[in-house]
């Protein structure tokens, strides 16, 4: 969930949020991607970076069917060459703190973020595994299991509907709806394989 609309954050009217170091820079045009970094006291060319790098895995994430504040997470913590702690994220981040909190538990189940520590601070501190085959093999497997549970129900809609036809278009419609069937029941029987090829593939 976005904390508000990215139509409404111009670069020009973006402010800093309540406990944020006050006298920042506003962002160039151009400099804030899809909306989703927020500029902070940092430099414009650390801003414009960590939007590149989130816009890429969100991106990249849509394809998989990953949440977008999960891959705008990762993006924002590959980018920075220091560890993040929760409060640093959502300071980058237009996201609601229950989306960043929500989105850290997905990251760190699936490990694609691991926690680091420093003597100097106790807040948790997530820095990127490079792998990601862990969170694609995740949200793939979702996917695919999403697909084919939808796949079912929609047979079953198709086979009702078939029944309404006059008895010779019922014929002919009955038997294109029964090759999808066992093309449905021949890719669902491959789903174990396809986990296996999954965990079974170098990251």
């Amino acid at each position: 969930m976005l904390r508000s609309s990215t139509a409404d954050r111009s670069p020009s009217s973006a402010a800093p949020k309540s406990g944020d170091k006050g006298g920042f820079a506003a962002p160039k045009p151009g400099e804030g991607g899809s909306g989703l970094v927020l500029p902070g006291n940092r430099t414009a060319a650390q801003v414009a970076f960590e939007a590149s790098v989130v816009d890429f895995f969100v991106d990249a994430a849509d394809l998989l069917g990953v949440p977008k504040s999960v891959a705008a997470i990762y993006g924002v913590v590959f980018a920075s060459p220091e560890p993040l702690s929760f409060a640093d994220i959502d300071d980058r981040l237009d996201f609601s703190k229950g989306s960043i909190s929500q989105g850290l538990r997905v990251l760190r189940e699936v490990g694609a973020l691991k926690e680091v520590s420093t003597e100097s601070d106790r807040a948790e501190l997530f820095t990127p595994d490079l792998e990601m085959r862990q969170l694609i093999q995740r949200f793939l497997e979702q996917r695919l299991q999403k697909q084919f549970d939808a796949g079912k129900g929609r047979l079953a809609d198709f086979k009702k509907a078939v029944a309404a036809f006059p008895a010779p278009a019922q014929k002919e419609l009955g038997q294109r709806v029964k090759k999808l069937q066992r093309w449905h029941d021949r890719a669902r029987s491959l789903m174990p394989i396809v986990k296996t090829f999954l965990k079974l593939t170098p990251g």
